[in-house]
């Protein structure tokens, strides 16, 4: 458009020269008259010229402005474009931290269930412990003051194999002497086999009872005792 209109201008800067030169040249044959249409001519292209270098000022500066919009529309665009993809990038980091903080929040909880089982089994083992080693020092007492407590025991293991052929209830030799007659005395229940005795055995300790039978035998005394309540405290 810039061009067009400079075109225009020299096209009329040319004709307003010509205009001169012919009304110069042609001075001599129209006098006055024809001078003052030359001036007047000449004033007029003046003004058309003025107005063409206007519209030439005028299009340069709309040229500059469109420029700039152009410019100023395209880095609009382009900050719209960045902000998106700016966006995007920051929600897939958030989502990214947000799997990896919810999977170490899961892999902790975990953690702590594991050391929170691990502790109270600890804990438990440690309390039965405490529990059975309490169990077995009164009961050590109890026997000391009342031997029929181990009396108790032998009743309950003889009575569980009553269906045997054969039956003896081995002690240490102390605790025969002690409780001789007790031990006669149970053993000679009628529900009993016939073939029932009590036998003293140096290598049991004196609050240990042993019942055999044909095929095995039956541990009835302290330790026997602290182990089946171990079991149940499992």
């Amino acid at each position: 458009m810039a061009s067009v209109l400079k075109s225009e201008a020299n096209r009329v800067s040319a004709t307003e020269s010509g205009l001169d030169s012919a009304a110069r040249n042609a001075s001599g044959l129209a006098g006055f008259n024809l001078n003052d249409f030359a001036s007047e001519g000449q004033k007029h292209l003046q003004e058309c010229s003025r107005q063409v270098r206007q519209m030439l000022e005028q299009a340069e500066e709309d040229a500059k402005q469109i420029r700039k919009e152009a410019e100023q529309k395209g880095r609009e665009e382009g900050l719209r474009k960045a902000e998106a993809q700016l966006e995007q990038r920051i929600k897939a980091e958030g989502d990214q931290r947000a799997k990896s903080g919810l999977k170490m929040i899961e892999d902790a909880i975990a953690q702590m269930h594991d050391n929170y089982s691990q502790w109270m089994q600890q804990y438990t083992e440690l309390l039965n412990g405490i529990a059975l080693a309490a169990a077995e020092k009164i009961t050590r007492r109890k026997l000391e003051q009342e031997s029929d407590l181990l009396l108790t025991w032998v009743t309950e293991a003889v009575m569980s194999t009553r269906s045997a052929q054969r039956l003896s209830v081995a002690v240490h030799p102390e605790t025969l002497v002690d409780l001789g007659d007790k031990l006669d005395e149970l053993l000679a229940s009628p529900d009993l086999p016939e073939s029932t005795q009590v036998v003293p055995d140096a290598s049991l300790g004196r609050t240990e009872v042993v019942v055999r039978q044909t095929g095995g035998e039956i541990q009835a005394g302290l330790e026997a005792q602290i182990s089946r309540l171990a079991e149940l405290l499992q």
